[in-house]
């Protein structure tokens, strides 16, 4: 097997292959003036298997059709292809939520899969439900970075301080697993968001018996606006919060808007090719290759 890195990749590609016993190749690449994208292969493989490594933010799209046109080489050169994504664009579209929408998911996810996509990798996708729909035949794997949260987190706090909390009800299961890990409680806080407005509402009372530290825990932060809510009203009554995101695309003023609601430190995994400092960025590459022997991705 080889490791081949698309651009988006935010370094983790080449670490795998070093952790992994593999070779490492990287894309060439570069945009023709009318903003179309080349890339090229320095050095063909043909029947073999390969680990292909993206990243989708920033520059979903373009990161999206630099997906396409590497699948369609690799693919034809007969090769058995395992992609990891360690940041997937367009997974929070993963039903029709209003009439009329197209559901983008599947739509990104079906064209992957035409193009001879033998395994899916993602780094605490958004949707993995969904995505087990959509890829039908195609074997797909979740690697959900718990233990590395929980193992970062241990070891600056006391079990005693903490408790978990979900912002939402799609982010208990994340809850429940780390809240283990970690030898605490967790709450989940319930969301309600207006399909047309995008405007959001939680129900926050049951946050009055925290006390001590708060890790706020889930997938995504983008604009930073649901937890920097929690945040207000954790930190007004004393107590100290830690957030816990796998994918931390700060958009906008994201980060200032977290400093000040109160938030005292941020967890976050390299998913992407943003950083922002501040943020304690955790390695979580030994990680994803010991998952993907267990999974006998990699022999």
């Amino acid at each position: 097997m080889r490791v081949v890195s698309l651009p988006g990749d935010p370094g983790v590609g080449p670490r795998l292959a070093d952790l992994l016993g593999l070779e490492y190749i990287q894309f060439l690449h570069k945009k023709f003036p009318d903003g179309e994208i080349y890339l090229r292969l320095p050095k063909v493989i043909e029947n073999e298997g390969v680990l292909l490594v993206q990243s989708m933010y920033p520059n979903q799209n373009d990161h999206t059709v630099e997906l396409l046109l590497a699948l369609e080489l690799l693919s034809r050169y007969r090769n058995n292809i395992t992609l990891l994504i360690t940041y997937l664009a367009y997974a929070r579209q993963d039903k029709e939520f209003l009439a009329g929408e197209p559901v983008s998911l599947r739509s990104l996810v079906k064209a992957l899969s035409s193009l001879g996509l033998g395994t899916l990798v993602t780094i605490d996708a958004h949707s993995p439900l969904a995505l087990r729909e959509f890829l039908g035949t195609s074997r797909y794997i979740n690697i959900v970075p718990d233990e590395v949260f929980a193992e970062a987190i241990s070891r600056r706090y006391r079990r005693e301080e903490l408790t978990v909390i979900a912002p939402d009800q799609g982010a208990e299961k994340r809850a429940a697993s780390l809240a283990e890990l970690l030898g605490c409680r967790y709450i989940v806080v319930k969301k309600a968001r207006d399909r047309i407005t995008g405007n959001v509402t939680h129900v926050l009372d049951p946050l009055d018996s925290v006390s001590g530290i708060a890790v706020v825990v889930d997938d995504i932060v983008s604009t930073g606006g649901t937890i920097a809510g929690i945040a207000s009203y954790l930190s007004s009554r004393g107590v100290r919060v830690v957030v816990a995101a796998s994918h931390a695309l700060f958009v906008g003023d994201a980060y200032d808007k977290l400093a000040r609601s109160g938030v005292v430190e941020i967890y976050a995994l390299p998913t992407t090719g943003v950083t922002v400092s501040g943020v304690t960025y955790l390695d979580m590459v030994p990680y994803i290759a010991r998952k993907l022997r267990e999974e006998k991705v990699v022999e």
